[in-house]
């Protein structure tokens, strides 16, 4: 149970992070509002749809920025108690720096594993609402960049792959269908061209094409109004699919992404990182609050003030050197675990050798 100790530094610290969190949202939507607000005018977007939009804004802006939230919510609240010596009087008790710390580090574990779940869970269908009102409402976009999906290509194994022209997604049709297969030695064993292709009841069905195949150095070339396709086995879900910017996908989406990528043979080093980062990078926010405390807890003469600064300098380095494992790994030239992992364990154990060797 919860002693009187721990809700009292536990309440300094959720009103900390709200403060916090609700400060820098309006501030990043501020910003956002001032850029964009020549283009809600030029194209009459109703206020509701505005609000609509900055609400799903304020969500990406939770999903970036929590670790920096809590962060600083950590360095107020502890560094609050240390200015009022409060932290003085509660070592004067008889009670460890690490018992004072351990109600923040298990919420920090929580909170963390909640910013995994909001990002998995939550913010990709809200963020997905999000693109479609600023493409579709505010720049006024077509929707038949959504509705036709053109030039898909497709990989079923290492000598099965097809590619379609256009495919339609209310009508799960496909126009212009190329399907390859080659046979032993790499040669092309099957050529199928067909101009179109519907999903029924049994699979997919080919219509008004042609079949041209080289076996044992024998040509055929038939012509066929209808023909089964047992070799694709996506289903039109498959191919419906839009598959958006790694970093705004869940985890699933993203190893569907990889799993695609590797099939027909596409690069996937950057996002094979960015899919251990999905795990990595909630883990920061308990990282922050390992290295927090021991900063914070310590009285400084400079004040609040001083600790904004050295708030700020810590936030930039540590996400410089995030941006630039991240880059150095997607480049090849660190394995893509050091590059999700890294950093994190460097300022971890900073956070454990400050902690150990502070002031007592």
């Amino acid at each position: 149970m919860l002693k009187t100790l721990d809700r009292y530094i536990l309440g300094q610290f959720f009103r900390a992070l709200l403060v916090v969190t609700l400060a820098v949202i309006v501030l990043v939507v501020a910003i956002n509002l001032i850029e964009k607000l020549r283009d809600f005018v030029d194209h009459n977007v109703p206020a509701q749809d505005i609000a609509l939009y900055y609400l799903y804004y304020s969500g990406w802006a939770v999903k970036s920025f929590l670790p920096i939230f809590v962060f600083l919510a950590g360095l107020f609240a502890v560094g609050s108690m240390a200015s009022n010596n409060e932290i003085r009087a509660i070592k004067a008790g008889g009670i460890s720096v690490f018992r004072f710390s351990l109600p923040l580090l298990i919420v920090a574990l929580f909170i963390g594993a909640a910013h995994f779940c909001y990002n998995e869970f939550i913010f990709p269908p809200a963020n997905r609402r999000m693109v479609e009102l600023k493409e579709f409402t505010i720049n006024q976009r077509s929707k038949s960049s959504v509705i036709n999906r053109r030039n898909l290509y497709r990989q079923v194994s290492d000598s099965v792959y097809y590619v379609i022209d256009l495919y339609s997604v209310p009508d799960r049709t496909g126009k212009g269908i190329k399907l390859y297969q080659r046979s032993a030695g790499n040669s092309m064993g099957k050529f199928i061209t067909a101009r179109e292709m519907r999903f029924n009841r049994g699979g997919w069905m080919f219509y008004d094409g042609s079949t041209r195949s080289s076996i044992d150095s024998v040509e055929t070339f038939t012509v066929f109004d209808s023909l089964p396709a047992p070799l694709i086995t996506d289903k039109p879900e498959d191919l419906e699919r839009r598959l958006g910017s790694p970093e705004d996908m869940s985890y699933e989406e993203l190893t569907y992404y990889i799993n695609l990528m590797k099939r027909t043979g596409g690069p996937h080093l950057a996002e094979t990182i960015e899919l251990k980062t999905k795990v990595s990078f909630p883990f920061t926010s308990f990282v922050v609050m390992v290295l927090c405390i021991p900063l914070a807890s310590r009285r400084r003469q400079s004040g609040m003030a001083g600790s904004l600064a050295g708030a700020a300098g810590f936030i930039l380095l540590y996400f410089v050197s995030y941006k630039v494992i991240k880059s150095l790994g997607a480049h090849g030239e660190i394995p893509p675990n050091v590059a999700a992992w890294g950093v994190n364990v460097f300022f971890f154990g900073v956070g454990v050798v400050m902690s150990f060797f502070g002031r007592k």
